[in-house]
């Protein structure tokens, strides 16, 4: 059976990281990937939870910016665990964390192997 995405990627991310996000999913969408960023989705009126959760089914893959930051989030918890509960193990790939500073990782994050993008190339 095969699923059609409307997108590659759905970034998950605190609004505090917002410089590095913007810079990672231009990049993104430079190398041709379709993005879902909340900025370039949800419009005045919409309904965050909806659009969010809409965006994630819409989305073959969750990228989760991992930072102190996105740990406190409420938004991002939602969307993080939203996606385990679909994949838990990850069989699917439709989860890639990436780490963007020096955090201390919840022990179902950091179970996965990850990018590091604290060093950059």
């Amino acid at each position: 059976m095969s699923t059609q995405f409307d997108y590659d990627v759905f970034i998950s991310h605190s609004s505090k990281d917002k410089p590095v996000v913007r810079e990672l999913a231009n990049r993104l969408k430079q190398d041709g990937l379709r993005v879902w960023l909340d900025e370039w989705e949800i419009q005045p009126g919409d309904m965050i939870g909806l659009k969010l959760e809409e965006g994630l089914t819409k989305s073959r893959t969750l990228i989760l910016v991992m930072s102190r930051y996105a740990f406190e989030s409420d938004w991002v918890t939602l969307e993080r665990h939203t996606l385990l509960f679909r994949d838990p193990t990850n069989a699917r790939r439709r989860f890639i964390p990436m780490l963007i500073e020096n955090c201390k990782l919840p022990d179902v994050i950091a179970q996965f192997a990850y990018i590091d993008l604290r060093k950059k190339v």
